[in-house]
């Protein structure tokens, strides 16, 4: 059985995926979604935390996209990725509350990208992913004020391929 991080993530998956896709609001998209599945309190708190979070901050993370992927804007992405990526990097660069490891992160979200999305998806989500985690975590690549990457091990983590290889 999949643990309950996952199912979260798997639940913020789609009601990113609607909320990007259509001009439902969060709040009506999250209420209706915790009415249909039954998650204890932690997971009702994680699936808010994941999704207003990112929500919050799509436009700063749309940009850290495009620019580990300059290749493929994200207007022109498919809307699985783009979730996907969307919501990891939330969690490696601005989830204070959490603090998954990076590594982790990664692992759930091409996990993710396997189930849900294309079949290059996983590599795409894993080069950019790295690409990020080597210029804001490891590196010194310019941030939006205000918004600092936790200071935490990024692991050992290395994309297996290069994002632009598609």
């Amino acid at each position: 059985m999949a643990s309950l991080r996952h199912r979260v993530r798997t639940i913020a998956l789609q009601a990113l995926f609607e909320l990007d896709a259509t001009d439902h609001g969060p709040d009506e998209v999250v209420a209706r979604y915790l009415q249909d599945e039954l998650l204890p309190s932690e997971g009702e708190r994680f699936l808010r935390q994941l999704i207003f979070g990112v929500w919050e901050h799509y436009s700063y993370l749309d940009r850290i996209i495009e620019e580990a992927a300059p290749s493929w804007p994200v207007n022109q992405m498919p809307g699985i990725d783009k979730a996907i990526l969307r919501i990891a990097l939330y969690e490696i660069l601005i989830d204070e509350t959490e603090k998954t490891p990076v590594k982790a992160v990664i692992n759930e979200a091409v996990e993710l990208a396997k189930q849900f999305g294309s079949d290059n998806s996983s590599r795409f989500v894993n080069g950019v992913l790295g690409t990020v985690v080597t210029r804001y975590i490891e590196g010194t690549a310019n941030r939006e004020p205000g918004i600092e990457p936790r200071d935490r091990d990024a692991g050992d983590q290395q994309p297996d391929s290069d994002p632009y290889d598609l």
